[in-house]
């Protein structure tokens, strides 16, 4: 079924995938990293997928719902972030992020797991708030805004 030229069977799968790497995110710090990669490897898989079986316009709305729905997730979590944390000397990052429209799988599941740990639903593990101390303790040198 389709409407508005969104498929709604592969959204389903997609929503499924992203369903799983967000438990999987929000719940096992130890399989943080490894989850997110895997999230996205599935989520490009049914992409391709999807590229070969829709109209290519049903493929990118499908993806594009799926990419404006993580951004949203993500400016509503870093307002409420910058909220939560004023005077506490995090550095706020950008509200839109470009490339949301390709990280998308792995940024839904990282903003979910960093609501529910910040409010408390779940115990806060050895996650950091801060996504520069995950890119800090692979080595890499933290982004500048």
């Amino acid at each position: 079924m389709t409407l508005y030229f969104v498929n709604f069977m592969w959204a389903i799968v997609l929503f499924g995938i992203l369903l799983w790497t967000t438990a999987c995110v929000a719940l096992n710090a130890a399989l943080r990293r490894g989850m997110r990669a895997l999230g996205m490897v599935l989520s490009y898989g049914v992409l391709c997928w999807m590229i070969v079986a829709l109209p290519w316009r049903e493929a990118a709305a499908t993806w594009g719902l799926f990419a404006a729905a993580g951004g949203v997730l993500s400016v509503v979590y870093e307002l409420w972030a910058r909220g939560r944390y004023a005077g506490t000397g995090r550095r706020p990052r950008r509200l839109i992020r470009v490339e949301g429209v390709v990280m998308w799988p792995a940024m839904i599941p990282d903003a979910v797991g960093l609501m529910v740990n910040d409010a408390g639903i779940l115990p806060a593990d050895a996650r950091r708030e801060q996504h520069q101390d995950d890119r800090a303790e692979l080595g890499a040198a933290p982004p500048t805004d």
